[in-house]
């Protein structure tokens, strides 16, 4: 065994062939790959095709369905057996496809979501995905970072990490690069190694990869429970509820029915077959699967917006949010940050190209070297960062009661600190809050939206001499285009937007103004001095919170969900993590946003731009919609066929459908609800009304709607099944009345139930392709199984009179396109 935590960097270095400065040659990288594995402790794959065959095969449904066969099979009846072969056949090949599509999609999208690394490649830095890491890769180590693979440190200033999923220390460990251990170190000791699974918390500095996947210290842990179940979301779990209550009816009806259908004197054979075919029927394995279909599709087009899914539940939970907490820099602004002036201590303003070489230095080494936060690039970009300056020795991070970075350095045996962050606390420090001229520079920068950071030095022990202040940069960042009429629009979609920053009160009212927003602003002062119920009254009056601490954003996110909102929290620090977690539903920013923000979030905005929120509402809102809808159709068609059965069985006559027609209907009602619902367009007010809650979902009002819209088409399946066989005496043919007039009603009652305010003479029929392509085929399975004789003793049907077809096609439009009137009147009224 290598123990990389005894050799000197330089050694390591060496055995994998890596210069420090350069990195891995893109093929080096390669070969890597082949030699030490992949950084995978389990590949991100869907699962294969016979495992998505054998899981249809084992579902309740199929199981039933086999039976049916096997009794065919042993009654004599080979035709009925071959038919249900095929059904089971066509079902499972329709449900492998639908689950195939969805878990690719899911696939490609948690890949979308999958950490990124910096290494240095090719001689320059780069970001790759964490699963292309290789050993022998030499990452950069920043604040925030989620270490993708064990590594050897080579550089580390102030860096310190969080290991407490791998050895449970729940303080900061610090790591040092040139530390002396030996072989017995224990893992949790190991200063001179940073691992998989751990979070940099402070500091910075360069590692080489030494073990990857299955290797690091993390795989070996997880080495034999990677396999981990699918997350389900709060309506996946209620549908699988109800599915389960519903199944125990479901096995209470399909006994019932038959046994007293016996009783009344029909055939022993016949009500086996019947009983087993109402069993498939009413077994409602749908509701979960079209809830998990919506949801897989809503994930795909927020995708194509820049807003990936990580976990199922953020689509829900943004389909009811109400209120959204967002920051302002790179989200609300277009995060192009530029420098334009620098102030100095006398309060003169000069241009970054007027700053002298030893004042350009000083700002230098208050900023981190490896740093991608904006402020921090646009002022290395200002001053330039061609200058030679020392490595740090320490490292001290923006925290709750610290509101600047301090960098320590040790030069010629003296400790120099040097330090970035608020105007106030910095002058505070520097012993010139009293400074007039610089308070004037301060407030006309920050009226017109601008940020102002200040620097300063200090060279007492642990930085506790009074700050000398170096200059206050004062920064540009325009707001993005199209933000004031998202607002306007998320307002109209009754949600309500604030805006947490920790900028100065100034430059947030600032924003405010040019957004249109309410410009009362609350600071993190005044915010202390509110207990939770005044807290809660002042979201009434004011959107804006400005030079506002993590743990005060924590506090906004939890008085807002007292509040009875539904919240989502935009964020991209490591101090962002807390709320993100606290929220409904936390969205971290992909451009600027830490690894720690990304794994505390359901979704990752991969461009920041809160430009995108409105439409990714409306998607999520219309999932959830069609979900509904889908399910009332559903439910509305499980109780229009149980009813259907009622009223013979009383008369003591035969059923309106044979056993195959039960399979038939059951088969075709499942997959109209799984694919013409999920696909439908929004509805046309989706943005402009209310959430609608998620526990309305099972409530009477659902009852309501499946007895209204379903009573019409049960009254006439049953009404002219009646007629046809007290007219006729001809069993088949009344069975096959009936059979058609559902094929034909069922799918008319989805186009009209598929919108619930837009009249389907405005959407147009073929507004949606799948319920399009669903009519043209029901239309086509009715002439198949009357007019082609050579089906109708596998089918159990006959041909159909021309008066017959009439009367069908009548009782279909009488008994669905009542909810088309409704519409007309509801939309006259409106």
């Amino acid at each position: 065994m290598d123990h990389f935590w005894t050799q000197p960097a330089g050694g390591v270095l060496k055995s994998f062939g890596t210069d420090a400065g350069h990195g891995l040659t893109s093929s080096k990288a390669r070969e890597n790959r082949i030699r030490y594995g992949a950084n995978e402790i389990e590949a991100i794959r869907p699962a294969g095709a016979f495992d998505l065959i054998l899981e249809g095969v084992r579902e309740p449904m199929m199981i039933v369905l086999l039976a049916i066969g096997g009794f065919s099979l042993l009654f004599g009846k080979t035709a009925e057996a071959v038919v249900m072969i095929f059904v089971v056949a066509a079902y499972i090949a329709v449900e492998f496809v639908n689950k195939y599509r969805t878990d690719r999609t899911m696939t490609h999208l948690r890949k979308l979501t999958s950490p990124t690394a910096r290494v240095i490649r090719d001689g320059e830095p780069r970001y790759v995905a964490a699963r292309d890491v290789v050993c022998g890769d030499i990452l950069i180590l920043t604040e925030g970072l989620h270490i993708p693979a064990d590594a050897r440190l080579i550089e580390s200033f102030g860096l310190s990490l969080g290991e407490a999923s791998l050895t449970g220390e729940s303080l900061p460990v610090e790591k040092m690069a040139d530390a002396v251990l030996d072989a017995n170190t224990p893992l949790a000791e190991r200063c001179t190694m940073i691992f998989a699974g751990t979070t940099v918390f402070n500091g910075e500095g360069k590692a080489i990869v030494t073990a990857v996947g299955a290797e690091s210290e993390l795989g070996k842990i997880a080495g034999g429970i990677t396999r981990v179940g699918k997350e389900r979301t709060v309506l996946q779990e209620a549908m699988t509820r109800l599915a389960k209550i519903l199944a125990l009816f479901a096995v209470g009806v399909s006994i019932v029915i038959p046994a007293i259908g016996f009783l009344r004197g029909l055939g022993l054979q016949e009500m086996i077959v019947t009983w087993l075919a109402l069993t498939f029927l009413m077994i409602p394995g749908q509701p979960p699967i079209i809830i998990t279909m919506a949801l897989a599709l809503a994930s795909f087009k927020l995708a194509s917006i820049k807003l990936v899914v990580k976990r199922l539940r953020g689509v829900e939970s943004l389909s009811q949010v109400t209120a959204i907490v967002t920051d302002k820099t790179g989200t609300i602004t277009e995060n192009t940050m530029r420098a334009e002036r620098f102030i100095l201590p006398t309060g003169e303003a000069i241009p970054p190209d007027a700053l002298g070489v030893e004042l350009k230095r000083s700002i230098l080494h208050a900023l981190p070297h490896f740093s991608n936060d904006p402020t921090d690039e646009a002022v290395r970009f200002a001053v330039g960062d061609f200058l030679e300056i020392e490595r740090p020795v320490a490292f001290g991070g923006f925290s709750e009661d610290q509101p600047w970075r301090m960098i320590e350095y040790e030069v010629e045996g003296k400790r120099i600190h040097y330090i970035a962050g608020r105007t106030e606390s910095v002058l505070e420090n520097a012993g010139m809050d009293g400074s007039r001229i610089l308070a004037e520079v301060i407030q006309e920068a920050t009226i017109n939206g601008k940020r102002v950071v200040a620097y300063g030095r200090t060279d007492g022990p642990g930085g506790g001499r009074r700050v000398s202040l170096l200059a206050l940069a004062v920064l540009s960042d325009p707001v993005r285009a199209g933000v004031a009429a998202t607002l306007g629009a998320l307002r109209g979609a009754s949600v309500k937007t604030f805006i947490v920053t920790g900028d100065h009160p100034a430059t947030a009212q600032a924003i405010a103004r040019e957004l249109g927003m309410a410009t009362r602003v609350v600071t993190g002062a005044e915010l202390d001095t509110l207990d939770d119920a005044k807290l809660e009254r002042v979201f009434a009056e004011a959107s804006i919170f400005a030079r506002i601490s993590p743990s005060q954003k924590l506090r906004l996110v939890e008085a807002l969900k007292r509040n009875s909102e539904t919240v989502a929290v935009i964020g991209d620090g490591v101090n962002d993590a807390p709320a993100l977690k606290a929220a409904n539903v936390g969205i971290a920013m992909g451009e600027i946003g830490t690894d720690l923000a990304k794994e505390a979030s359901d979704l990752v905005l991969t461009d920041d731009n809160y430009v995108h929120i409105v439409e990714a509402i409306g998607i999520s809102r219309s999932a959830l919609d069609n979900f509904r809808k889908g399910l009332t159709y559903y439910l509305t068609a499980k109780g229009i066929l149980l009813s259907i059965f009622l009223v013979p069985l009383a008369l003591g006559i035969p059923f309106p459908f044979a056993p195959i027609h039960i399979i038939l209907t059951e088969l075709l009602m499942d997959l109209a609800s799984s694919t013409i619902f999920v696909t439908e367009a929004p509805e046309p007010d989706v943005l402009r009304r209310g959430v609608r809650k998620l526990n309305e979902f099972l409530g009477r009002k659902l009852v309501f709607r499946i007895i209204t819209d379903g009573v019409w088409l049960a009254m006439g399946i049953t009404a002219l099944y009646l007629f046809v066989y007290y007219r006729t005496g001809d069993t088949t043919l009344a069975q096959t009345t009936a059979f058609v007039t559902w094929l034909l009603g069922h799918i008319l009652l989805a186009l009209n139930l598929k919108q619930e305010k837009l009249p389907l003479t405005e959407q147009g029929f073929f507004s949606n392709r799948f319920g399009a392509g669903w009519l043209l085929g029901m239309v086509a399975l009715s002439l198949v199984i009357t007019e082609v004789s050579f089906l109708h003793s596998y089918l159990k049907t006959s041909a159909l009179s021309v008066p017959l077809w009439i009367a069908i096609v009548a009782v279909v439009i009488v008994s669905t396109f009542w909810i088309e009137v409704r519409k007309h009147v509801m939309k006259r009224r409106a």
